[in-house]
């Protein structure tokens, strides 16, 4: 091979303290004309046999880990692994990394391992993630998104890290869409005791999507790119506090205005629970007009089952559409836990966001007790900047008269 390749690091920052706490070894060459550009094409350059490459990679990461053995008194250092590699190891007991970490002198500890999605034998791979654990090295799964058929290796190794990278969000992707993918990931990563590290964060709005996922660490160029030097730990710390400070601003006033739309709402919904008390029909709803942002509301008993038509309010009037009266919605949580509640006839319960088949707008289901014997449930505009993380959430409503 005649190119020569030399690490150079790119800082990873921790969001809740604000510093960086390790660095990702990225592979980097020079040009003829002296500037340094991205060597990561030389991994998968089928100009160069599989022995030369992983020559060539195995030389990058005894670079890496000697410099930063040498250089960096904190923190920790990412190498990534191919599984082309790992499924030419021929014995697990011993492992080149391994065997380089011990030689430079550094705590396995402060090292993460990243295995990628692409290809590589299950088997091997989970063996492979083993035996570094047991040594001591974390594990983190890179690229992770980028393709579902990487589901089943996440179950079989279950690993420390997950990395994901922005930049596929960057085009095409409806925001709410994407929000709705982050949030699925934040709240996976959260239940598999996996923390997120998002990576390819280049703009303010990419770390505030790394917010809604519940990234723990976030890298890109937003921060800094590769380096050929460390940085001082708390390089970044004033950056990230403002960050941080500006989209409390955001979500303070969205949660403001929020509430003030929601009792607006309140006082709507009380008005037309009156209404419905007397009589759950068309006939009923000639002159009630519902607050801005009803979608449609519909009537179950307690057992769950609609008896009423689904209610839209459109061009000026309200519709019925019965063809879905005898659904039976008993399953959904914020059904059975107001029927649940000590409160029901208080309690008004919110689910978590969802998108809208109809409108494909984010929405949420309000569910509150018209009587002892029926429930209202109201499909309501959700905002589509900060989505609620998690389950659904409840308000008090003045009791049934």
């Amino acid at each position: 091979m005649k190119e020569t390749l030399f690490p150079w690091f790119q800082p990873i920052i921790e969001i809740a303290s604000g510093r960086i706490t390790g660095y990702e070894a990225l592979a980097r060459r020079r040009t003829p004309d002296g500037n340094v550009e991205s060597a990561a094409d030389v991994f998968s350059n089928p100009d160069y046999s599989a022995e030369q490459r992983l020559e060539v990679d195995r030389e990058l990461r005894f670079q890496a880990l000697q410099r930063f053995a040498s250089e960096a008194n904190t923190g920790g250092l990412s190498l990534n692994l191919s599984p082309e590699w790992i499924d030419q190891l021929e014995n697990l007991d011993t492992l080149p990394t391994l065997e380089m970490i011990r030689k430079v002198g550094l705590d396995p500890s402060r090292i993460v391992l990243e295995i990628t999605e692409r290809d590589g034998c299950l088997d091997r791979i989970r063996d492979l993630a083993q035996a570094y654990r047991a040594a001591g090295a974390r594990i983190a799964y890179d690229d992770f998104g980028s393709g579902f058929q990487q589901l089943d290796r996440l179950l079989a190794f279950t690993p420390d890290l997950l990395k994901l990278d922005l930049r596929m969000f960057h085009s095409g992707a409806d925001p709410a869409q994407k929000r709705a993918v982050l949030q699925m990931i934040g709240q996976m990563g959260a239940q598999l005791g996996s923390k997120i590290v998002c990576e390819g964060v280049e703009t303010t709005e990419d770390f505030f999507l790394a917010l809604h996922c519940n990234a723990s660490y976030v890298q890109g160029f937003l921060f800094a790119g590769a380096e050929p030097e460390f940085i001082e730990p708390d390089a970044m710390r004033d950056k990230v506090r403002a960050l941080l400070e500006q989209h409390l601003d955001i979500s303070v006033e969205e949660t403001a205005r929020r509430q003030w739309q929601n009792e607006g709402l309140h006082s709507n919904l009380l008005a037309l629970r009156d209404l419905l008390r007397v009589e759950d029909s068309l006939a009923a709803l000639e002159n009630y007009h519902p607050a801005r942002g009803m979608l449609r509301f519909f009537i179950c008993n307690r057992q769950g089952q609609q008896i009423s038509p689904n209610y839209r309010f459109e061009d000026g009037r309200w519709q019925g559409d019965d063809s879905v009266v005898g659904n039976n919605w008993s399953w959904r949580p914020y059904f059975y836990q107001l029927v649940g509640s000590a409160d029901y006839d208080r309690r008004i319960l919110r689910s978590s966001p969802y998108l809208d088949i109809l409108t494909g707008q984010p929405c949420e289901t309000l569910s509150l007790a018209l009587d002892e014997r029926r429930i209202m449930l109201v499909d309501v505009e959700a905002s589509d900047r900060f989505g609620a993380v998690g389950t659904g959430h409840s308000d008090l409503m003045p009791a049934l008269r």
